[in-house]
């Protein structure tokens, strides 16, 4: 039981992780050539509309579809089909109206949100991306429906029509709506060479340095297309998911025609889900909320105590975002690990199988950290030949957002615990913990923020390294919490010791290799077969040093095959601790 409970969650996070992964990856597709062609001040506009994005975002994968999950995870684990059919209509329209009401409020006060974040010119930006929000909650509601069920699949698809959509759409418009720019330039000059008189000459120059000085205008509606494109391909990721889940129900209708339980009252699953969605949602998108206000402060210290003028502090406000942008990367693989671990811990708790709770909560952690430590060591070391590969048309901006991503990067770590232990807390019924914990480091991180940042020599430096001191708190906070909770779940410290390791070595071949490679080729060449290398050691070391266990490899797919060329074998504990295991779970 245990063993199937645990198979069915590892192919739900892979599942997740895959699309989660090619999600990240067109996401970089979609903002790295707009960061190459859109001014650094323009591109300001664009992640301040993309940052309420991204807590949208997490509202829709990780924040209220854990919610409705839970629920349905936890109905289907006794039986009750009917329930959790009942728990998914609640959810809709709870959803719906909330959704609604914030499209309402991002079209009718845009320019009072860009006031907020201190980019008054972010407004049209964030108007554009106001409809994004309705069809977001719309979608938080199926995919927690089916998240609930293990069924992964439409939450992976959707998000897959999402991105393609959105790099087609959203780079396209910006590129229209540059090249119409380059076209009108082109066609003053013209104008210019064909003049008849010297008169003739200065009016049409006149005219080309007036247009010129309207270049910025250009770049600040090329980040609005693409923010269109964001909205649109959000509504076509809905329309996916609103057509299978109308199959699924038919698919259904037998099912649910058999099954004699009673379902609650909808007043009762309403305050149910309200009561746990409000702090799971909070826990969930809280890092999203915070990286916003943390934005806000930014840009008013730089403006208001470190002397920066307007279009400075746009400028820093947008290396900023590059490097957010970057260090968000290995989240593809941590957050789906999140999404699979709350409903199939949430079943195991409800079925009371306390193997199958210490299993899958010590292979998720696990796994979390054989993903997130090396990850935060490798862009640490190369954030530079990274910001140079990726933003190879701004040669500045690339040596400027380097430091930033280097500071950040050692926050990887940190940061991807938080989702995979607020998880965690969430099954065991404590959604509240993780929000405190939060609290706590966002205090922490805002007032670091405000203090850094106004310092000239440091400015946008300060939010980073707020970052990395913020979310090692907030792990630290977490893990104590999880320690109450799974006092038999393996010890964090002892899953992490063999994996730093292994990191340490990877890093120190990898850098050496990168270091002779470019003494024959240039440092955005020399990168990628570097990270080639450190993913072949670092698979090397992980299996030398023991961090990986066999239990980890035959959840993958031919996982036993793998154990074998790995050399992986099952380690067998003697008889007398089995036996106090066993006896320590019966005791809690």
């Amino acid at each position: 039981m245990a063993q199937e409970k645990k198979q069915s969650f590892m192919k739900g996070a892979a599942i997740l992780s895959a699309s989660t992964l090619l999600v990240k990856i067109l996401g970089l597709l979609f903002s790295i050539p707009l960061a190459n062609v859109i001014e650094p001040a323009a591109m300001s506009y664009f992640y301040t509309a993309y940052d309420i994005f991204a807590i949208f975002l997490m509202l829709s994968t990780a924040g209220l579809p854990v919610a409705v999950s839970r629920m349905v995870g936890t109905a289907y684990a006794r039986g009750r089909k009917k329930e959790a059919d009942r728990v998914f209509s609640v959810a809709v329209w709870l959803f719906l109206v909330i959704g609604l009401l914030g499209t309402l409020a991002m079209i009718f006060f845009p320019q009072q949100i860009a006031n907020f974040y201190n980019n008054p010119r972010a407004s049209y930006a964030i108007m554009a991306l106001a409809p994004t929000l309705f069809f977001l909650s719309i979608m938080s509601a199926l995919r927690g429906y089916f998240q609930g069920r293990s069924n992964m699949v439409p939450t992976a698809i959707s998000q897959s029509i999402e991105a393609i959509t959105k790099v087609m759409i959203g780079v396209g418009l910006a590129l229209f709506i540059l090249r119409q720019y380059d076209a009108r330039m082109l066609e003053a000059a013209g104008d210019i060479t064909q003049a008849a008189s010297p008169a003739a000459k200065l009016l049409v120059g006149a005219n080309l340095a007036q247009f010129i000085l309207r270049q910025q205008d250009y770049h600040m509606w090329a980040a609005v297309g693409a923010i269109i494109g964001v909205s649109i391909s959000a509504f076509l990721g809905m329309v996916y998911l609103i057509i299978y889940k109308l199959r699924q129900k038919r698919r259904d209708r037998e099912a649910l025609a058999e099954d004699p339980s009673e379902t609650p009252a909808r007043k009762e699953l309403l305050i149910q889900l309200v009561r746990f969605a409000v702090p799971i949602t909070l826990g969930s998108c809280f890092l999203s909320i915070l990286d916003s206000v943390d934005s806000a402060v930014i840009m008013d210290r730089l403006q208001s105590a470190a002397g920066f003028g307007t279009t400075a502090a746009e400028t820093l406000r947008a290396l900023l975002g590059h490097a957010r942008k970057f260090f968000d990367l290995p989240g593809a693989f941590v957050i789906p690990i999140a999404n699979s671990l709350l409903p199939a811990l949430s079943g195991a708790i409800a079925s009371k199988d306390s193997r199958a709770i210490d299993n899958i909560s010590s292979v998720s952690m696990r796994v979390t950290l054989l993903i997130s430590i090396p990850s935060s060591v490798g862009m640490a070391i190369f954030a530079e030949p990274i910001c140079g590969l990726l933003l190879a048309g701004r040669p500045e901006t690339a040596a400027a957002t380097a430091p930033l991503l280097s500071m950040l990067s050692t926050a990887i770590a940190f940061s991807a615990t938080l989702y995979t232990g607020n998880a965690i807390l969430q099954s065991f019924g404590r959604p509240v913990i993780p929000v405190l914990n939060m609290a706590v480091g966002g205090v922490i991180k805002i007032g670091l923020s405000y203090v850094l940042a106004g310092i000239p020599e440091i400015n946008a430096m300060g939010s980073a390294i707020s970052t990395v001191v913020s979310y090692f708190v907030i792990m630290v906070l977490n893990f104590i919490a999880i320690r109450g909770s799974l006092p038999n779940m393996d010890s964090v410290l002892g899953i992490s010791l063999p994996i730093l390791v292994s990191a340490a070595v990877m890093g120190f071949v990898s850098y050496g290799c990168y270091w002779a490679l470019c003494l024959v080729v240039s440092p955005r060449l020399a990168v990628l077969p570097a990270i080639a290398v450190a993913i072949a050691v670092y698979a090397a070391c992980i299996v030398v040093f023991k961090a990986i266990t066999y239990d980890d490899v035959v959840m993958l797919p031919k996982g036993e095959t793998l154990a074998r060329l790995l050399k992986v074998k099952k380690k067998v504990r003697p008889r007398h601790m089995r036996q106090k295991a066993a006896r320590k779970r019966t005791k809690h």
